[in-house]
C-alpha cells in the first residue's frame, strides 16, 4: 500500500566532461489489482514526466517494487533548454588523449636495417625474402650474397640470430566532443594523412598521423563524436598511398 501521492523523483543525474547529460527519473505507483495483464499494467503506468528541452527519452523500465511498481525513465542530451550551448564542441573540448601501444613489424622496416646487415652479417634469402643472420658474429668484410667472404668468430654469439621482427612504438590519438548536428565533412580525409589535429596531440619527430574513421553516437538531442588518428612509423605514412595530394595526382 502506498500512502500519499506518488511523485517523480530523481534517481540519477550525470553530466560528463563534454556536457552530455544522462538523467534518470523514477516514480513508484500501485496498480488497481494484483492480477492485471501486461496490457493492463502498461495502460496504468504513469505518464512520461516533464523534463527540460535539452534531453530526450531513450529508455523506460517498469519493475515490481514491494507489492507495487516502480517505473524509471532514462533521458539523454544536454543541460538546459537544448537551444543554449552547454557542451564542449570540436573547438574547445578537453576530452582527448593518446593511447600508446607496441606493434610487432618486420625487421626490414627498421630505419637502420642496412646498417644492421653490414655489422651483423645478415643477408636476404633470394627465394623466401627472409633475413638470414649467422649464429655467430662475423669478422672481416661480408659480401652482399651472404657470409662467404666473412670469417666467423665461434666464441661470440650473434645478437641478431633468429631475429625477424622488432617492436615499434605505436598508438592512437583520440579527440571526443559533442555537436548538435553531424557535419557533412566529418568523414573527409579518412584514410589519408592529417596535417592538423584537434586538441594537443603529442609530437613525434619524423612521424605523422593517419585519420581513421570517427565514432558517432546519438545521445538524445546531441551527437557524441570521437575522432581517431593513427601514429605512423619512422618516416611517416607512405605518401603515394596516404597523402591525398600525391595520391590524387597519380
Amino acid at each position: 500500500m502506498i500512502y500519499g501521492t506518488p511523485i517523480v523523483t530523481r534517481a540519477d543525474d550525470q553530466t560528463d566532461r563534454i556536457g552530455v547529460r544522462t538523467l534518470l527519473l523514477q516514480q513508484t505507483w500501485e496498480a488497481s489489482r494484483s492480477d492485471l495483464s501486461q496490457a493492463e499494467i502498461d495502460a496504468e503506468k504513469p505518464g512520461i514526466p516533464a523534463v527540460p528541452g535539452g534531453v530526450l527519452l531513450i529508455g523506460e523500465q517498469t519493475r515490481p517494487f514491494g507489492g507495487s511498481y516502480k517505473t524509471l525513465w532514462t533521458f539523454e542530451g544536454i543541460n538546459g533548454d537544448g537551444k543554449s550551448v552547454t557542451f564542449k564542441d570540436r573547438t574547445n573540448s578537453l576530452d582527448y588523449g593518446f593511447e600508446p601501444g607496441m606493434a610487432q613489424v618486420s625487421i626490414k622496416l627498421l630505419s637502420k636495417f642496412q646498417a644492421l646487415l653490414t655489422k651483423y652479417g645478415g643477408f636476404l634469402d633470394p627465394d623466401s625474402g627472409n633475413v638470414i643472420w649467422p649464429p655467430t658474429l662475423p669478422t672481416g668484410n661480408t659480401s652482399s650474397s651472404g657470409l662467404s667472404a666473412a670469417r666467423q668468430d665461434a666464441t661470440k654469439t650473434n645478437p641478431m640470430f633468429g631475429i625477424e621482427d622488432w617492436f615499434r612504438l605505436d598508438g592512437t590519438y583520440r579527440f571526443r566532443y559533442a555537436a548538435t548536428q553531424m557535419s557533412n565533412s566529418l568523414f573527409d580525409g579518412v584514410e589519408f594523412i592529417s596535417h592538423s589535429l584537434p586538441g594537443q596531440p603529442p609530437h613525434f619527430e619524423g612521424r605523422n598521423w593517419l585519420k581513421a574513421a570517427p565514432l558517432v553516437r546519438r545521445r538524445g538531442t546531441i551527437f557524441d563524436i570521437t575522432e581517431y588518428y593513427w601514429l605512423s612509423g619512422p618516416g611517416g605514412w607512405p605518401s603515394p598511398i596516404y597523402d591525398f595530394e600525391v595520391w590524387s595526382s597519380l
